[in-house]
């Protein structure tokens, strides 16, 4: 499956959305791609792609909304985990589907704004975790490169 341009989100969040995402099957697992401009861009593209695959009906989403988040890790790409493992925790525990992110402070290692997104009745967490396994956050092509493996 391959979604360009901020294809899976509904409505853009970070700006103009010029990225990509790729997501590749393996057994057990889903490998997910992103390429995007800004390090804004791949939070939010991930998220986007993250969304679409916890949702089996978009159209049944719910009235569109936001949820704090104040994150740390120890780096770019660990920042991008846990990231996604709120967003699958907001969806397993609340029904909220995170397509989308509003950052007020994103730093190397600190992410704080809100995930915005939607309360969707249908939203099933199939992806239990974003691992650290193959995790990658860094500057290539034609801004930033991030690859996370999701447990599925």
């Amino acid at each position: 499956m391959l979604a360009t341009g901020g294809s899976c989100a509904p409505e853009p969040r970070i700006g103009k959305l010029a990225g990509m995402v790729e997501l590749v099957d393996h057994t057990g697992e889903l490998e997910m791609r992103v390429e995007h401009e800004e390090l804004a861009g791949v939070y939010a593209e991930a998220l986007g792609a993250l969304a679409a695959e916890l949702v089996d009906a978009p159209g049944e989403a719910g009235s569109r909304g936001r949820r704090p988040v104040d994150l740390r890790a120890s780096g770019r790409d660990t920042l991008l985990a846990e990231l996604l493992n709120e967003a699958i925790y907001l969806a397993e525990v609340a029904g909220f589907v995170a397509d989308g992110l509003e950052p007020e402070v994103l730093e190397e290692t600190r992410v704080a704004g809100a995930l915005v997104g939607y309360d969707h009745p249908g939203a099933r967490p199939v992806v239990k975790a974003a691992t650290f396994h193959g995790l990658a956050l860094a500057p290539g092509g034609r801004g930033w490169r991030a690859s996370v493996v999701l447990d599925v």
